[in-house]
This record gives structure tokens, sequence and C-alpha cells, in this order.
């Protein structure tokens, strides 16, 4: 029982990977790769589908009682999850307060529809086809696929755990810089040596764009996949929302260069061809 659940888990996790990357891509008109495991997967998803096999299955008989109980266990996890994350990290990855009907900003009632749409669809379309399938996989191989699956999992959310708590850890770096940049550029203003402080503070700025030059490209994955990250301190708010506005003008920049150069490009081809 245990070795189906397990592969239950990872089947689920990467639907719900796939119907998140598709539902944000389709909001934010961009592909948007969901989630801080490095693997195609989104956890929560895997236990929502858990309750779909333990919980749900049992009152197939009754679809309302189907989607109210999605619904409600469902909404329970998201919000579960979500206090998690903010309590071991100090980040929310997602926040629906600018939603109309919403609990601190953990679950909000559109997703929570969703999800108990989403309960109807795997307990009467997906759960049938994925039994039969697992079903008629040998006990011995099932245990094996079940124990690769469990490790590659395993080894995704500890890296990933550690990568978090970097991230965590830089925007912290961060925010001790800046402060101890800010409080000597102050001292020697207060001091009178103004043309000091100007040249600390292009030194300052200079190092501050290396830094965040390097901490994107380890990190930006992060920022990326979760576009409404935020966290319960304002000062590392602050510095998620510098990052993700320098992520912005870098990224505006490079596209502005590519269209530049294409104009270039094409400049020189039509030239070539009127030289014909």
């Amino acid at each position: 029982m245990i070795d189906r659940l397990v592969v239950y888990f990872l089947v689920y996790s990467f639907l719900g990977y796939i119907s998140e990357v598709i539902y944000c891509s389709i909001g934010q008109k961009r592909l948007v790769n969901r989630g801080f495991l490095y693997g195609p997967w989104l956890p929560i998803y895997g236990f929502g589908g858990l309750i779909v096999v333990i919980f749900l299955d049992p009152l197939s008989a009754y679809p309302v009682a189907v989607f109210v109980c999605a619904f409600l266990l469902t909404s329970i996890l998201e919000y579960f999850t979500s206090w998690l994350l903010e309590t071991l990290f100090s980040l929310k990855l997602w926040d629906y307060s600018w939603m109309k009907v919403n609990i601190n900003g953990r679950v909000c009632l559109l997703n929570s529809t969703l999800f108990g749409i989403m309960g109807l669809v795997a307990e009467y379309i997906v759960q049938p086809f994925m039994s039969r399938i697992v079903h008629d996989i040998p006990l011995a191989y099932l245990h094996t696929v079940a124990m690769f699956i469990a490790i590659v999992l395993s080894v995704d959310a500890t890296f990933s755990v550690i990568k978090m708590a970097s991230f965590k850890e830089g925007l912290r770096r961060f925010r001790a810089y800046r402060k101890e940049m800010e409080a000597r550029i102050s001292e020697l203003i207060a001091s009178g040596s103004k043309d000091l402080a100007d040249e600390l503070s292009r030194r300052f700025e200079s190092e501050l764009e290396k830094a965040r030059t390097s901490f994107v490209l380890r990190m930006g994955h992060i920022v990326r996949s979760n576009p409404s990250i935020t966290s319960r301190s304002k000062e590392i708010s602050y510095q998620l929302g510098i990052i993700g506005e320098w992520a912005k003008a870098r990224k505006e920049l490079k596209e502005r260069y590519k269209a530049e150069m294409k104009a270039i490009d094409d400049e020189n081809i039509a030239k070539l061809r009127g030289n014909r």
C-alpha cells in the first residue's frame, strides 16, 4: 500500500506542477517555472492527491461531498504549507492578500474552489486510471520504483531546503551590508567629508550591483517561480522588492539590446541586398 501511495504522490506532484505552470503562465503571459524544488513536481499537490486517495475515495458515491471535502481539506493543506514555509524561512511563497476573499493571504476562495474541482477530476478521472496502471505493476518492481522515487524526492527536497536557507541568508547579508554602508556614509556626511561620502557611495553601489548579479544568477529561480513572494519582515520585503525590480530592469535591458541588434542586422541585410 505504501509503495502505491509513493507512486501516486509523485504522479499528483507532477500533474500539479504542470497545472500550476499552465495556469500561471497564462495569467502572466510568459512561461513561469513554478515551485522551489529542482525537479518538475510540487509536493503540495502530491499530498493533495493522497487526500483524494485516502479520504475522498470512500465518498465517491457522493460528488457533492467529494467537492466539499476537497475544497476544505486542500485549503487546510495550503494554509498549513504557507504557514510552515513562512515559519522556517520568513518568506511567503504565495500571497492572496489582493484577492477579495482570502484568509491571511494564505488561501483564497478562487483557488480553493479550483482545488475542489480538481478533487472531482482526480477522484472520477485521474485516480481510476492511475489505479489500474499501478495495480498492474508487479509488487517487486513497484517497491523498487517507490524506493527510487522516495530517494529522488528526498535528495531534491534536501538541496532545495538548503537553497532556500541560503536565499534567506543572502537577503539578510544584503540588509546588513546596506545598513552598515548607509551608517558609514551618514557618519562621513555628518563629519563634513562629503567627497569621501560620495566616493564611498559610488563604490557601495558598484559592489552591490556585482553582489546582486551573483545572487540573482544563483537564486533568481526562487523569485521567478514565485512572483508574489513576500515576507512578514519589512526589511526582507524591501530587499525582495529591490531584487525583483533589478531583475526586471536587467530583463528589459537584454530585450532592448536584442531588439537593437536585430534592427542593426536587418539594416545591414537590407544594404547588402541593395548593393546586389
